[in-house]
């Protein structure tokens, strides 16, 4: 008599299954600093992730955080101020006038780009800001943060939080990149590590896309480029078409040889993993990621 035995379950898996797709992005604007004297460069955020959104088919989600600003009624020795506060709430109200307004902008981006969004506007103190900001991004493939001009000042908290606490890599986009987010030529820096091997895994559907990839180790004369062999025969089962460059450092470091390359090789986008030095550290004596946060003139993605 035959045994009654339920077959074990599986699994079958598609080429080109939807686990290597962009399906849902993140957008992350802070409106606590002033709006830059550029009104083009308020909205460059969220044109970039409408049209990753209308490339890939996929959803956007936009959290809009206008932070509380709040000054102290009471100072010591002098009791209670009447109006003290007047000047916060005037602030107050201007960021979130402001982020109202981006979000019409982003609905309407959306809307000419047939893409499905969800925006909201939330204001409240920092903390709690920073709690709900997660909660909406963790639930994404990657999210997209403009980076203002003066990265080293107040945006710098929110980017650090999303990439350290989020679980998801980041697109950081110049406030003024103009290119939009057409993927011809992508730039990988590769140092061998697990930080760099988890970037480019991450950033496989992009790579697929772009035109070109092209591969980027930075030696100096007494160290060896990190191997490679393994990194393209991988890379070239995605893309299309895959090289690869070492560059000697300049001698203004790491993060230069980075960027000036990028810019004479024209390049849309740069994939690299984010610290390898603790973030004390590199807040103290800088690092590579942090030099790039602060001059790279185009979007770079990073995963941690």
């Amino acid at each position: 008599m035959p045994l009654n035995v339920k077959p074990a379950p599986y699994f079958v898996y598609k080429q080109g299954a939807a686990s290597m797709a962009i399906k849902t992005v993140w957008l992350g604007l802070n409106f606590e600093d002033p709006p830059p004297s550029d009104p083009k460069q308020s909205y460059t955020g969220g044109r970039y992730a409408v049209e990753l959104c209308a490339q890939e088919g996929a959803h956007l989600t936009a959290f809009l955080a206008a932070p509380v600003f709040k000054i102290p009624g009471v100072v010591p020795g002098m009791g209670l101020i009447p109006g003290f506060n007047a000047p916060a709430d005037q602030v107050n109200a201007q960021r979130l006038a402001l982020a109202e307004k981006t979000r019409e902008a982003i609905l309407n981006f959306a809307e000419q780009a047939r893409v499905t969004a969800d925006v909201k506007i939330e204001q409240d103190i920092y903390a709690k800001l920073q709690e709900s900001l997660l909660a909406s991004a963790r639930p994404s493939d990657i999210l997209v943060i403009r980076r203002p001009g003066n990265y080293r000042a107040l945006d710098r908290p929110l980017i650090e939080t999303v990439l350290f606490a989020s679980g998801r890599p980041i697109l950081l986009v110049p406030a003024g990149w103009a290119r939009g987010a057409k993927l011809e030529k992508a730039v990988v820096a590769w140092d061998g590590s697990g930080r760099a091997a988890r970037a480019v895994g991450d950033a496989i559907p992009l790579l697929a896309r772009a035109g070109e990839v092209q591969v980027i180790t930075v030696s100096s004369a007494s160290a060896k480029a990190a191997p490679v062999a393994g990194l393209l025969a991988h890379l070239a089962r995605h893309c299309k078409k895959v090289a690869i460059r070492d560059l000697p450092v300049r001698p203004e470091g790491i993060a230069s040889t980075l960027r000036k390359h990028a810019t004479e090789y024209g390049a849309d986008l740069l994939v690299m993993g984010a610290y390898a030095h603790p973030r004390i550290l590199e807040t103290f004596v800088g690092g590579v990621t942090s030099d790039m946060l602060v001059g790279a003139e185009l979007p770079i993605f990073l995963s941690h």
